[in-house]
């Protein structure tokens, strides 16, 4: 019997005896990946979308196996599930001693909540936020492109409603992120562009109606959550200016971001 089959078994061996009812919850079945990289797919076959790229030495729970081919479902870092090829990856004995052990609260609080930080791993991100800029109820879209893990150059466009007037922005810039690697990341930024407003009613409005330029600095925070959540929080200052008119005014939001 050659390796790759006595691995194929011994693994197969593995993942079934962590399911029966004798085996503690804790004691799971790993397997530690041997390819220089391996891919993880949403079904077991290349032909489902790449959802993760494993690293050498990786460590993955391993939660069942496919009925046909080899292929095994494992638990990723970010509480998500995915399929990986059994042919990259190697069993390991199960520390029984260190799962009555347990780990620390604090490390077990980490892992219920949070992922692995987003930044270090993806190359785009896309932002919705809502909240209040100029004392208006205001949405804006955020699409960004993770150039290194500290820095990501960002858009924005998105639209101020108020009872009296009604402001479109656009624009562009950057955010360099503080801890790149911690699932908790503050960040600065700034972005430059224009403000185009427009009156509803002959009333006083907290931005003139006219075309304006626009830039913005700030910063705030974005937190990794589990299932490829993350929350982010900006507070920014606004100058809103033309040949006539200058004005400061601030954003305070909230988003739901994705990264991948």
């Amino acid at each position: 019997m050659g390796h790759a089959a006595v691995k194929r078994a011994a693994l197969a061996l593995l993942v079934v005896v962590s399911t029966v009812a004798v085996a503690r919850a804790d004691d799971r079945a790993l397997v530690r990946v041997i390819a220089e990289e391996a891919q993880v797919h949403t079904g077991p076959g290349f032909g489902f979308r790449v959802v993760y790229r494993a690293r050498s030495g990786e460590v993955l729970p391993a939660i069942g196996r496919a009925s046909h081919d080899h292929w095994f479902r494992v638990e990723l870092p970010d509480g998500t599930y995915g399929w990986i090829l059994g042919d990259e990856v190697y069993p390991l004995d199960v520390d029984t001693a260190a799962a009555q052990e347990g780990p620390s609260a604090w490390k077990r609080v980490q892992t219920a909540i949070f992922s692995p930080p987003p930044l270090t791993e993806e190359t785009f991100g896309f932002a919705f936020s809502a909240g209040i800029l100029g004392g208006d109820g205001m949405f804006m879209f955020r699409p960004s492109w993770v150039l290194a893990p500290h820095v990501s150059l960002e858009a924005m466009v998105g639209e101020t409603v108020g009872n009296q007037i009604d402001v479109r922005y656009v624009g562009g810039g950057f955010n360099a992120f503080l801890f790149a690697s911690s699932p908790v990341t503050p960040f600065l930024g700034a972005a430059a562009g224009g403000a185009f407003a427009r009156k509803k009613a002959d009333q006083f409005a907290p931005v003139q109606p006219g075309d304006y330029s626009m830039v913005n600095v700030g910063g705030g925070l974005i937190v990794a959550l589990k299932k490829r959540l993350t929350l982010r929080g900006d507070a920014r200052q606004y100058v809103i200016f033309n040949a006539d008119h200058e004005q400061q005014i601030q954003e305070y939001s909230g988003a739901l971001s994705v990264y991948f």
